[in-house]
C-alpha cells in the first residue's frame, strides 16, 4: 500500500502543479481539466462555467523514487474552499541531502515554522508552510530508534 496526498486548490492548481513538480522531480504528470469532463458532468447534472473548464479535475504527479504519487484538484466551481491548516503532510526521507533539497524548495514563497534542526529523537527535522498554506513536516532519520 502507498499514501498519496490529495491537495485542493481554489483554482490555482496548476500553479500548485508547476511547483510541487519542481519542488519533488516529479517524473510523470498527469492532468485532466473539468472541460475534458464537460460531458460526464453535464449527465451528473453538476454545472461547470466556461471559465472553469481550464481548471483542474484531478491531477497525479508521480514521485521518483519508490512509485507515490501527490495528486492534486481544483475544488468544484461553487464549492466553499477552506485551506488545510489541521492538514499536515509528513516526509520520511533516507538521507539529509535530498531533505536539504526539497527544504530549500518547500520555502521558496512559504514560511519555515521549524528549520532543519537535530531532534531529540535522533532525526534531523523541519516545518514549512508552503506559498500555498499547505504544511510540511520534514524528518530524517539519523540514528536508528529500534
Amino acid at each position: 500500500m502507498k499514501l498519496a496526498p490529495v491537495l485542493t486548490f481554489d483554482g490555482n492548481c496548476s500553479d500548485a502543479i508547476a511547483f510541487y513538480t519542481k519542488v519533488f522531480d516529479g517524473k510523470e504528470v498527469k492532468v485532466q481539466t473539468y472541460g475534458d469532463n464537460i460531458e460526464n458532468l453535464q449527465k451528473e447534472h453538476t454545472p461547470v462555467s466556461e471559465k472553469w473548464q481550464d481548471k483542474i479535475m484531478h491531477a497525479s504527479i508521480a514521485l521518483p523514487d519508490d512509485g507515490s504519487h501527490i495528486y492534486l484538484q481544483d475544488k468544484m466551481e461553487n464549492a466553499p474552499f477552506h485551506y488545510g491548516v489541521d492538514t499536515v503532510i509528513a516526509l520520511e526521507f533516507a538521507d539529509t541531502e535530498e531533505m536539504d533539497k526539497i527544504y530549500h524548495r518547500l520555502q521558496e514563497g512559504g514560511t519555515v515554522e521549524i528549520p532543519i534542526h537535530k531532534a531529540f529523537w535522533h532525526a534531523m527535522y523541519a516545518v514549512i508552510t508552503d506559498k500555498f498554506k499547505r504544511r510540511w513536516i520534514l524528518n530524517c532519520q539519523i540514528v536508528s530508534i529500534d
